[in-house]
């Protein structure tokens, strides 16, 4: 059985139609490819190689855009699209509108901006495209959005596409993790770092102002969807209150969601104001509401990222800690001393060790090592030990439930400084590569599964560097610096308290 099998599309919903267009109009594109968002928006769906030839731009004066043949109208297309992509100016949204729902058009996306946000006329234009919609039984996602991202579009049937409606155009990994946004800069500017930082993006929504598709009709689709398992949200408003609470509860408890609510500050509120046209609520009602339908939440964009790529493997491997106790294993006595702290400080348990264990452990480490919790190896280059063989003591010792090692440092710079400074590199030196795969990486993770005991990885490396980007291809957690490692076990030993209470609830 293949790693996808499973990853089947939840086809019963509006929205799957809207994420898996086979035909699209597109209106705001032209052959300028660098500074119109319309065509960037083009430009990033052709990239995305699942919609082939079936693009057809609709231009008043081209006759083609980007390569493909140009109407002059929508009422002109030889076909009736599946979906239509609107990057207009605001006063021809409404016309636009009408023309697709005399063509038969069922989904749209409205890119354009300047509705609620903008006051009084953009009010009344609200207004008209909700009349619009209600008219021809028209769904659409916006206004006042950058639109949809869906990494597995049309699979299984195509097995490597994508369909990105962003401008921006870099594509994280494939994975479990879905995002809904209220705002189009958090559903799509997050891509650098989520890439970088290996953050496996499903889906991502942006929602603008809600007109006729909100968060609540989102949750809804990806609860059932298979493709995800972790959701993201960022909120300046909730509009259905008591619809996104029963629904929030109904999926906390099997899939985990990860909240920013943007509002709670008379600043705040005022720029929502400018950007949506939302009205924010006291922060105090939105952690009310968090509590009680399990949601985690956070006020970074950082440990936003952190928060879901965590769960997100949590999730993929079923490794969830059974307690608060964590190991640290250090070859730096200050980030030890420092996770340690903090580990304490969110509210889990740094053990000392039994004195069997100690005794285990004092037999791989040199005198001036500690055996104690953190175990201390500074000093001693054996990576095995360090990366491998004290998490297997640990995990097999049942006296922990997680484990923290710090000390992972790119490898194949020491190579390149040692070439320059003018010694040989044998072959034992160059195949450390190869033995951090075979003797590290792909059986921590069995041990991992076997135990359910999540093993956290730390080093002082920006993640461009190869040998952070290996942990990430294998899909081993690992953290730059020393400040996350300790806040993301937290976040993922509350939330499998959280899920124990519905799989146990005598408990």
């Amino acid at each position: 059985m293949s790693k996808n099998s499973k990853k089947l599309p939840y086809k019963d919903h509006f929205l799957y139609k809207i994420l898996n267009p086979k035909t699209i109009a597109i209106f705001g594109a032209n052959n300028n490819l660098l500074t119109t968002m319309g065509s960037m928006q083009l430009r990033n769906i052709r990239s995305g190689r699942g919609l082939d030839n079936n693009i057809y731009p609709i231009h008043p004066r081209l006759e083609k855009v980007q390569g493909y043949k140009a109407y002059k109208s929508v009422l002109d297309l030889p076909i009736v699209p599946d979906m239509a992509f609107l990057i207009l100016p605001t006063n021809v949204v409404p016309e636009v509108m009408e023309e697709c729902g005399k063509k038969g058009i069922k989904n749209l996306l409205i890119t354009s901006g300047g509705f609620r946000e903008s006051g009084t006329n953009g009010i009344e234009l609200s207004e008209k495209i909700d009349e619009i919609a209600k008219k021809y039984d028209i769904r659409f996602i916006g206004p006042n959005c950058l639109g949809i991202y869906n990494g597995w579009y049309g699979y299984p049937e195509k097995e490597k596409a994508y369909f990105n409606t962003f401008w921006p155009y870099v594509i994280p990994q494939r994975g479990n993790v879905s995002i809904v946004s209220q705002s189009g800069t958090i559903a799509a500017q997050i891509f650098w770092h989520a890439k970088e930082m290996g953050v496996k993006i499903s889906k991502s929504i942006s929602v603008g102002n809600e007109r006729n598709t909100d968060m609540v009709d989102c949750l809804e689709y990806l609860k059932n969807d298979l493709q995800t398992d972790v959701i993201g949200i960022y909120i300046e408003e909730i509009k259905r209150g008591k619809e996104f609470i029963q629904l929030a509860k109904n999926v906390t408890p099997n899939k985990p969601i990860v909240a920013i609510y943007a509002g709670g500050t008379e600043a705040a509120i005022r720029s929502i104001m400018s950007h949506t046209g939302s009205i924010g609520g006291s922060q105090k009602i939105y952690d009310s509401v968090f509590k009680e339908t399990g949601i985690i939440s956070t006020d970074l964009i950082l440990d936003f990222l952190y928060y879901l790529r965590t769960l997100s493997f949590a999730k993929s491997y079923n490794v969830f800690p059974k307690g608060k106790r964590v190991a640290i294993v250090t070859d730096s006595g200050g980030s030890g001393t420092m996770m340690a702290k903090m580990a304490e400080v969110y509210g889990l348990n740094v053990p000392e060790f039994s004195n069997s264990l100690k005794a285990e452990i004092l037999e791989l480490i040199p005198p001036t090592a500690s055996a104690n919790n953190p175990i201390d190896v500074t000093f001693d280059v054996n990576f095995i030990n360090l990366f491998y063989k004290f998490p297997k003591i640990l995990m097999k010792s049942g006296e922990i439930d997680s484990i923290i090692v710090y000390g992972v440092f790119d490898f194949d710079e020491v190579m390149d400084t040692i070439e320059k400074s003018g010694m040989i590199i044998d072959e034992k030196m160059r195949s450390i590569n190869i033995m951090v795969d075979n003797a590290v990486l792909k059986p921590i993770k069995r041990l991992m599964k076997k135990y359910t005991v999540p093993v956290f990885y730390a080093g002082p490396f920006p993640y461009k560097y190869s040998w952070f980007q290996k942990f990430i291809s294998y899909d081993v957690p690992i953290f730059e610096l020393w400040d996350h490692p300790t806040k993301c076990l937290s976040i993922l030993t509350e939330y499998s308290d959280y899920r124990l209470m519905f799989t146990n609830p005598k408990q």
